[in-house]
């Protein structure tokens, strides 16, 4: 266990190195990212304009007072602003992290081959293993967050019961850890035994490191950028750990 602290802290560095010096990797981080803010983007002006300037307009013809109408109209706005910042910050790791997940795939190969010492794929062979691995990946993606999503709900619940709420906190923290190295494990054709035995093993590792990308994912911008450094991160943690 006191391998797997000592890897928590060693994999950041290594894991920036590698990303630094594969552009391929920073091609492949940026294309989801980009992806994503676009999509929030135009759902925000289809939101906070056409959505808005109705519900407003509505409000003030049903109701005679112009300073009522737009009193209320202004309540509106200010309620849906927050429901959308909480909504956006809540399901844009994981829209994004959907988007991501094929190249997500191929960022933790190129990963593990520059750890091992080994010569990454090309462009090329990294574009024809995305195609050819997609739809598998997008299948396992779903059911990866199908399962999370259950998990969450257990963990939400856990936190109105005092006692229990740092298993909540710890179970999160194990549930982020684990939706990154398993890019390793699927790619590896890990059995479910095998999974559940390398997340027994490094248990504190994938806690610890867990608790740590929480942080680092609950900061506007940041969030952005911290999802493809942990495919880095993970692949690189689960490696050391399992040599």
């Amino acid at each position: 266990m006191g391998v797997n602290v000592k890897n928590i802290f060693s994999s950041f560095g290594v894991s920036l190195s590698i990303m630094m010096k594969d552009k391929i990797i920073i091609l492949f981080s940026l294309v989801p990212i980009l992806v994503g803010v676009l999509l929030y983007y135009f759902l925000g002006q289809l939101i906070f304009t056409d959505f808005l300037d109705w519900i407003n307009g509505l409000v003030v013809a049903k109701i005679s007072s112009d300073g009522l109408g737009k009193f209320i109209g202004y309540l509106i706005t200010a309620t849906l602003s927050v429901v959308m910042y909480f909504a956006v910050s809540w399901t844009f790791v994981m829209i994004v992290s959907l988007i991501a997940s094929p190249f997500n795939d191929i960022i933790s190969n190129r990963t593990e081959k520059n750890l091992l010492g080994e010569v990454p794929e090309s462009i090329d062979k990294s574009l024809s293993r995305l195609f050819k691995r997609i739809g598998f990946t997008l299948v396992n993606e779903l059911k990866k967050v199908s399962f999370i999503l259950t998990m969450t709900i257990i963990a939400l619940v856990l936190n109105f019961i005092p006692v229990l709420a740092p298993v909540s906190f710890i179970l999160s923290a194990l549930l982020l850890s684990v939706s990154f190295v398993d890019y390793t494990w699927s790619r590896k054709n890990k059995k479910f035994g095998e999974c559940v035995s390398d997340m027994r093993n490094s248990f504190i590792g994938y806690t610890i490191s867990g608790s740590i990308f929480i942080g680092l994912i609950a900061i506007p911008v940041v969030n952005l950028f911290t999802l493809p450094f942990a495919v880095v991160y993970f692949t690189v943690l689960q490696i050391k750990n399992e040599n």
